[in-house]
């Protein structure tokens, strides 16, 4: 058994386990709603920030849905879109207040962006988000080096229609680095996600490794989801670099999102976050980009 069959073999085993859980904890649930003792939590502000050597920072706001006793229709899901806060980055000399905007190439589909600064290798980065009475901060740098990385690509053993993506990367450093996969399918959206397990350190693989690039999840797929590629596909591959801070956060959530079957419903581990009174991550990168179109050749 190789190791990418190894590894799905490993991930739906947890799958299964995982459907499990969320059985005994929608019966634990409902138990103490019978009882009345269902506590209503409250709803918080959820930042997604990041800002790439030569690109633009993007920052996306939403506040999470509470877990609440009432009814929350679909179409009221865009009342926790943060539309009117004052988001501002700063590089430490200059500083540069965002401008929110609706934009259809991301979900959800408002970000603040800004085409005055751009993002420098090796520099630092502050944000402050302000809405009503709430302050929130956080701080990143991006990486002084973009990886070394080269793609190959091979149709799945089991499969005549789904394409492996694997990346070769390499790290000579003599520090330690973090990086973050992540992939797009299409050309329509700008927004990658994460790939499943695209977590990385090199201190657990050396100088050389061949890391297979797993399709990331999205709330907008409409397609059963499967790690592998379509032939057919139009695919980005996103390598890149990342501070430890937000290592850390990637690490958590792909974690999370690995045992869950079902996006809304997560196992109940806390997701690192360097955000200063909210939750979410402000990460910056400095990646390696490709793009394929799958076929049998």
């Amino acid at each position: 058994m190789t190791y990418q069959e190894r590894t799905v073999s490993f991930l739906n085993n947890l799958t299964q386990w995982f459907r499990m859980a969320v059985l005994l904890l929608s019966a634990t649930t409902l138990a103490a709603c019978d009882n009345d003792v269902f506590k209503e939590s409250q709803s918080q502000m959820v930042v997604e920030g990041w800002i790439e050597d030569g690109g633009f920072p993007v920052v996306i706001l939403t506040r999470s849905l509470p877990i609440s006793s009432d009814y929350v229709p679909m179409n009221d899901l865009s009342d926790y879109i943060v539309k009117w806060a004052k988001v501002t980055v700063s590089n430490g000399v200059d500083s540069v207040v965002l401008t929110g905007k609706y934009d259809d190439r991301y979900f959800p589909p408002y970000i603040y962006t800004t085409g005055n600064m751009r993002g420098k290798a090796g520099s630092t980065y502050y944000l402050t988000i302000e809405e009503d009475d709430l302050i929130a901060s956080g701080v990143t740098t991006i990486p002084d080096n973009a990886p070394q990385v080269d793609f190959k690509l091979g149709l799945q053993s089991s499969s005549d229609s789904l394409c492996q993506i694997t990346a070769c990367l390499t790290d000579t450093h003599d520090q330690i680095n973090y990086y973050q996969l992540f992939s797009r399918v299409g050309s329509r959206i700008s927004q990658y996600s994460a790939a499943f397990l695209g977590s990385l350190c090199n201190v657990t693989f050396g100088d050389y490794a061949e890391i297979p690039v797993y399709r990331g999840r999205a709330l907008t797929d409409s397609i059963q989801y499967t790690p592998y590629f379509h032939i057919g596909d139009s695919v980005s591959v996103k390598v890149a670099s990342i501070d430890e801070r937000a290592f850390e956060f990637w690490s958590d959530f792909t974690k999370n999102i690995s045992l869950s079957s079902n996006f809304f419903l997560s196992p109940s581990v806390n997701i690192f976050s360097n955000i200063q009174g909210a939750f979410g991550c402000w990460y910056g990168m400095n990646s390696v980009e490709q793009h394929f179109v799958i076929s049998k050749e």
